[in-house]
């Protein structure tokens, strides 16, 4: 846990309007959509806020399920699966900081807050692996930083669960 800071589920006495990281869809997500997406089951958005300022919003995520194609895993990770077309994943869907809050690392404890979560849920719900569609080449390079591969041919990079545990999140 990040001294100073809390994350938690997003509620109704988080500030969304306030929030800005600088890229307009993920400003407008967390302001617009994110609440509604949690209502519906579509995802769950987690905020992480000051201890001293518990409505402010510092940086978000969210996670969700997803299905994943078999042929975007190397062939020799599929080798020991079963033939199915494909695989269960938990999508981290978006992730960003406000930038009032550049100078700490937020992002990356965000990221390992969301993967130590994604890592848990397989106790009850099978996933294979975490998943990021990075907007832009800055958030590609920021996730092959933590380990994260790319899946096939596109921008997508996908972290396995066996990996989490191994980095101890688990």
């Amino acid at each position: 846990m990040m001294a100073g800071f809390d994350i938690q589920p997003l509620g109704s006495q988080h500030d969304r309007a306030a929030f800005s990281c600088g890229e307009t869809s993920l400003d407008d997500f967390l302001k617009t959509k994110a609440r509604k997406e949690h209502e519906l089951n579509l995802s769950v958005p987690f905020v992480a806020s000051p201890k001293d300022a518990p409505t402010v919003v510092a940086g978000y995520y969210t996670l969700s399920s997803l299905s994943i194609e078999m042929i975007g895993i190397p062939a020799e990770l599929r080798k020991n699966f079963p033939k199915y077309p494909l695989v269960p994943a938990t999508l981290l869907g978006r992730l960003a900081r406000s930038t009032d809050f550049s100078a700490v690392r937020l992002g990356e404890w965000l990221l390992l807050d969301a993967l130590h979560r994604a890592h848990l849920a397989t106790e009850t719900v099978g996933s294979y692996a975490v998943v990021v569609d990075p907007l832009n080449d800055a958030a590609a390079a920021f996730y092959a930083r933590y380990g994260f591969l790319r899946f096939g041919e596109g921008p997508r990079q996908y972290l396995p669960m066996a990996t989490i545990e191994n980095l101890g999140l688990g």
